[in-house]
């Protein structure tokens, strides 16, 4: 059902500008949508399960900042993200309810919209009981960088997640 809803979401979306198109690819399994560039290529966002709730504005904000110049980066974080030379995968865990979570997801995306190397998934908990269980994930926002075992937990900006990158990249 949640599927049928993001697609309906999707393509209603799509409708209303000829800037978007609608690609089912995968069939009609876990929800999520992927954000590609016109070229085709990976944009670096992606959102498992249906954008709404806190994370509608995330999601919106997520497809004007990799299809435009986007929204405003301070000077020094824009030449922080610029100097990210390791590929990073970012995974955050949210709740739609959760009004620190969509610090952290647009944060994470406009990073990602600024630098290949950074990529970013966002999961709606709520339909991933699997991964709340898996990680004994109690609150959101939680996120992990890469691999790693390591949980982060609560709202970052674009600075704060910048420092965590850049501990990666001294580990890497």
């Amino acid at each position: 059902p949640r599927s049928s809803e993001l697609l309906d979401f999707m393509t209603q979306l799509a409708e209303m500008t000829d800037k978007l198109s609608v690609e089912i690819t995968g069939g009609m399994g876990v929800p999520n949508v992927r954000i590609y560039n016109a070229d085709g290529s990976w944009a670096g966002l992606a959102f498992h399960g249906v954008p709404g709730g806190h994370e509608f504005t995330s999601f919106v904000l997520g497809l004007y900042n990799a299809s435009s110049a986007g929204q405003k980066v301070a000077d020094e974080d824009l030449a922080r993200i610029e100097k990210i030379k390791e590929d990073h995968h970012i995974t955050i865990m949210v709740s739609l309810s959760c009004t620190m979570c969509p610090e952290l997801v647009t944060s994470a995306q406009r990073i990602a919209t600024l630098n290949p190397h950074v990529k970013t998934d966002v999961y709606d908990l709520s339909l991933f009981p699997e991964i709340k269980e898996q990680y004994n994930i109690m609150s959101v926002p939680c996120f992990f960088i890469d691999d790693d075992a390591k949980f982060h937990f609560g709202k970052k900006n674009i600075s704060q997640l910048l420092d965590l990158l850049e501990q990666e990249e001294a580990h890497a």
